[in-house]
């Protein structure tokens, strides 16, 4: 009898692979600001890689967690004026900034089973960064000539984010499932040194990361 309540309790645990494209972007009020570029920020592609395990509650609905490698981050573009030491003359010239953000996502979600097929997960998204890089393309190194190619940018972000879940997800069958999650995030995670009160302090500018992920689930134990 302990043995088969032991087998009846493992079976409501569900451990999964997920991988899969996802758009991202920079939103917030003071989003044009921090490009330097004074620049709506554009959509980009990137992606994610991860385990998730989740567990049965009830008839009609599953609580899970998981651990992902994401990808995100956006990309600058605008023109800006700079003085041409060849011809002794203000040009504007088109710029391109590509930020890369490298996070450790840790979902924690509750999944709702509409029908046999649908399934609507929501849920928090607690994120740490673990990298952040700058491409600067070969015009900004021209109007900033002391600009490298590529910068580490870590200390200019919060070292933790957070984020909402929200999606469908559509079961294909027994093994395999796609998703469709939209992740707003909730935390201002742009920072920098600013002047105020006489003097330089730590100030947090109001951008959010924000990303649309499409996902394949994987079932690799039951």
């Amino acid at each position: 009898m302990l043995l088969s309540v032991a087998l009846c309790t493992q079976a409501q645990w569900k451990f999964e692979v997920i991988a899969g494209p996802s758009l991202t972007t920079f939103t917030g009020k003071e989003k044009k600001d921090w490009g330097a570029t004074y620049t709506n920020p554009k959509i980009v592609l990137r992606g994610n890689l991860g385990l998730r395990a989740e567990r049965l509650l009830s008839e009609k609905f599953f609580a899970g967690g998981g651990i992902v490698f994401a990808l995100k981050g956006t990309v600058y573009e605008g023109d800006v004026e700079y003085y041409n030491s060849t011809t002794y003359e203000l040009e504007q010239i088109k710029v391109k900034y590509t930020k890369n953000l490298t996070y450790l996502d840790l979902p924690l979600y509750a999944k709702y089973v509409a029908s046999q097929r649908l399934k609507i997960l929501m849920g928090l998204q607690p994120s740490f960064l673990l990298a952040a890089k700058i491409k600067n393309d070969e015009n900004a190194r021209t109007v900033y000539p002391g600009l490298p190619k590529t910068e580490d940018a870590k200390d200019y972000y919060t070292p933790f984010d957070l984020a909402a879940m929200f999606g469908p997800l559509y079961q294909i069958n027994d093994q395999l499932a796609v998703q469709v999650l939209i992740v707003p995030g909730v935390l201002k995670m742009a920072k920098a040194e600013a002047y105020s009160g006489g003097g330089m302090t730590e100030r947090k500018y109001k951008v959010n990361n924000a990303g649309l992920s499409f996902t394949i689930v994987y079932l690799i134990r039951q």
